[in-house]
């Protein structure tokens, strides 16, 4: 089979992406506005390549312009797309976050937001990039399955029902079309018959071996016993469950411009009360995150041994929210809820385990029964740190600055016990040396951590929260974050409603004899009055990208112990930098690596064509022929003279112009060559790769150092015709 470029392979490459882009049906609501925005970019890359293609211009020219082309159509788009920001890096930057925190938050269908369709977008060229290179510059159009199929694997891992088939058979033709288009013109076969009964042909067996494998794949689909489908992803009845990232949808509710209902609640002793959702034990440099849960359905009542408290019954009814979790008070013992929930028996989520799992809180109304702890602050004060718990709930996070460690001695000073230490260190983080911002990044990393500590001091409850799980693990206390919701606002009719601006993370702290206690460092809210002063609050700030009005200092509440407040002296952040997020420094930063990615190109290229022409396990006949022209373009690139004639003059004349090593691998290609052209038992080609190499080590080693680097970056052999 030989490869032939002709003038219609882009439009069919495109149009080969365009099909592949189907199968995203699944996972997305709004599949028709992907598939009309995606044809500027594929649109693009077919008529650049069309035009070129007629104007005999060469290839690495036209994949080249091709990729130019398609990047400045994808920002184009993008930009039209994103919210105005500083700058087009920044609005990009943007955009992308925004349709990564939707994908890990939200449930398949995805809504058509600006982010989603902006990686989607992405996605299309991308795929049109890499399917162009593969067909026209490697000349390897078999192995363009692999980028068109894509998206079909994608959706077939995600969604847990089998997929249509339909969805598979808009890959088949577009790959068969891509094969057909790049193989057969030129053939004796061609030339002997009709031109048009010929390619007729070739179509109609193409298209018939593409219906016979979507036929076999749906036969052994149906025979053969597959298994169920994401078995890593079914939790059953004792079993590890895949999980979002809670902290993304925390920061989602809190940044939301406009206040939306989430669920409303009335408990039997008319109390508010903390609705919990999961606890993250991990605190790693990279921020907070869940551990893998071994999920059960019965056995709550007995998971927790620390039961001492208030037995309170509560009545829940959620809005129109889809949520992985059952919001309920600490520590529940039993739930009524219709669809199929679990429990974690670590962190006590209870979690849902139904098929259709993302979306069983959907306007459900349910009934928790907790045992709510109400330490007083004395037993706090004289508890010593637990033990006997998963030692990840202890570690420090790693890349900690040192000053954090010296601060937190400072802080909890003489204290002789956990309880002790753990209210210090809540008192710090309430005092007014402590700004609440929702302005301040969403990062809990450590750089965060030490940022907020050292430097900054504003940030909103999830930096709250890791400092002080961060200092307590510094002192030897266990610690994890809390997420879930605040009590919110109490209606007329005694219920509470709780709203997406409630959203909230906090810290537990396990101590000896009482287990897991709640603490509340984040000064715009109240907790436990038992053993947080209330009147240390400072007002909320609102979730508007507006400047929030300057918060008005409060006096620091009363130490438990006289116990002066310590004063750390601001780190000035890193020059060039703005924030923990990059700022403007990620954006050169992007932009550099953009430029140096376009300078490295040529080279790409040229190293792929090289890579092609010596691929092994190519017939002997054309295995030489390909190594033939990887030696004229060697001397192409190091501006030697290419003499005329059959590989064996050839190979004779110009070794005359080389140093000994370079001289004996041309004349051992070139005889190579000449006895697989001309002989009649042809000759084997297992040595030429190396022979090539041995001669372009030569060149390279007898060039000078502008020729080495022209030769490597900008090789000549590229922008000739006959390359």
């Amino acid at each position: 089979m030989r490869f032939s470029y002709h003038p219609l392979s882009s439009v069919i490459v495109a149009a080969a992406v365009w099909l592949g882009l189907l199968p995203l049906a699944p996972l997305v609501q709004d599949l028709p506005q992907v598939l009309t925005r995606s044809l500027f970019i594929l649109g693009t890359s077919a008529v650049i390549g069309f035009v070129l293609a007629l104007l005999r211009a060469p290839r690495a020219i036209t994949l080249l312009t091709q990729l130019i082309a398609i990047l400045a159509v994808l920002v184009w788009r993008g930009l039209a797309l994103a919210p105005e920001a500083d700058g087009a890096v920044e609005s990009l930057r943007f955009l992308s976050a925004d349709g990564v925190e939707l994908i890990q938050t939200g449930a398949p269908p995805l809504p058509m937001e600006p982010g989603v369709l902006w990686l989607c977008l992405v996605l299309a060229a991308v795929l049109v990039i890499v399917v162009e290179l593969l067909v026209n510059g490697l000349e390897q159009p078999a192995w363009s399955i692999a980028p068109l199929a894509l998206t079909y694997g994608i959706s077939a891992l995600i969604i847990s029902t089998d997929l249509e088939w339909w969805l598979l058979a808009p890959v088949i033709l577009g790959y068969v079309a891509v094969l057909l288009s790049v193989t057969g013109a030129g053939e004796a076969a061609g030339k002997a018959s009709r031109a048009g009964s010929y390619h007729l042909s070739r179509s109609l067996v193409g298209l018939g071996g593409g219906a016979a494998a979507l036929a076999l794949a749906l036969l052994v689909a149906l025979i053969v016993p597959l298994g169920d489908k994401q078995p890593w992803n079914d939790g059953g009845a004792d079993g590890p469950i895949q999980l979002s990232d809670p902290t993304v949808r925390l920061d989602q509710d809190l940044r939301r411009p406009t206040d939306s209902p989430v669920l409303t609640y009335r408990t039997s002793t008319g109390e508010p009360a903390y609705l919990r959702t999961v606890a993250l034990p991990k605190l790693t440099s990279a921020g907070a995150g869940l551990l893998p849960m071994s999920l059960n359905r019965s056995g709550l009542d007995r998971a927790y041994p620390h039961r001492e408290g208030e037995r309170v019954d509560v009545e829940i009814q959620m809005a129109a929210v889809p949520s992985e979790y059952l919001p309920a008070p600490f520590a529940p013992a039993s739930w009524d809820a219709d669809g199929a929930w679990s429990f974690d028996p670590d962190t006590l989520a209870i979690v849902a385990s139904g098929d259709n799992r993302t979306q069983q809180t959907v306007n459900l109304g349910y009934r928790i029964s907790s045992n709510i702890p109400e330490p007083s602050r004395e037993e706090i004060q004289e508890a010593q740190a637990g033990s006997g718990l998963n030692a990840v709930t202890r570690e420090v996070p790693d890349g900690l600055a040192p000053e954090v460690g010296t601060l937190t001695r400072a802080v909890v000073g003489d204290a002789a016990t956990a309880g002790e230490k753990a209210l210090r260190i809540q008192q710090f983080l309430r005092s007014a040396e402590f700004n609440y911002s929702l302005q301040a990044p969403s990062s809990s990393s450590s750089d965060a951590i030490s940022n907020f500590l050292l430097a900054d001091r504003s940030g909103y409850c999830i930096h709250f929260a890791s400092a002080m799980i961060a200092m307590a693990r510094i002192e030897g206390i266990d610690a994890r974050m809390a997420i879930g919701f605040v009590p919110g606002e109490q209606q007329a009719d005694g219920t509470y409603a709780v709203t997406s601006h409630d959203a909230h993370a906090w810290p537990e702290l396990y101590l000896d004899g009482l287990g897991w206690v709640a603490f509340e460092p984040t000064p715009a809210y109240s907790g436990n009055p038992e053993y947080v002063d209330p009147s240390a609050m400072q007002p909320e700030a609102s979730p508007s990208p507006t400047p929030e009005p300057t918060t008005t200092a409060v006096p620091t509440p009363a130490a438990p112990t006289a116990q002066p407040t310590p004063t750390v002296q601001p780190t000035a952040p890193t020059e060039g930098t703005e924030g923990t997020d990059g700022g403007p420094a990620a954006g050169w930063l992007l932009g550099v690596l953009g430029v140096l990615l376009l300078l490295a190109l040529p080279a790409l290229v040229r190293l792929g064509l090289r890579y092609a022409r010596l691929w092994p396990g190519q017939e002997a006949e054309q295995a030489a022929d390909a190594a033939w022209a990887e030696v004229r373009a060697l001397f192409v690139d190091y501006g030697l003279a290419w003499p005329e004639g059959s590989p064996g003059p050839v190979g004779q004349a110009a070794a005359e112009e080389l140093p000994p090593q370079g001289a004996a691998a041309l004349t051992a290609i070139s005889s190579t060559v000449e006895r697989s052209r001309f002989a009649r038992d042809g000759a084997a080609p297992t040595e030429l790769a190396a022979q090539v190499g041995a001669l372009r080590t030569a060149l390279a080693r007898a060039a000078a150092s502008s020729t080495r680097v022209k030769a490597v970056f900008l090789p000549a052999s590229l922008w000739r015709r006959d390359q």
